[in-house]
């Protein structure tokens, strides 16, 4: 689309799948995998989605959002 810049609308892209990759075990190709395997007991995947989207989430407030702010300037 004409006048749309590209690069702040593709992070925003990539930034919600990021997100979406730690809610649930299945929200991402691989995590069915670790998941059904038993590699991480399901106890564990949930705690540890859930710490690593927290972390992502602030990140991506602290330090994303304001990167997009400066770079739509």
């Amino acid at each position: 689309m004409p006048g749309v810049p590209q690069l702040p609308v593709a992070l925003l892209c990539v930034y919600s799948l990021g997100l979406m990759g730690v809610i649930s075990p299945y929200a991402t190709g691989p995590a069915p995998i670790y998941f059904g395997s038993g590699y991480v007991a399901r106890g564990d995947f949930w705690k540890l989605g859930l710490i690593f989207g927290v972390l992502l989430f602030v990140a991506l407030l602290g330090i994303g959002t304001p990167w997009l702010l400066w770079r739509l300037d």
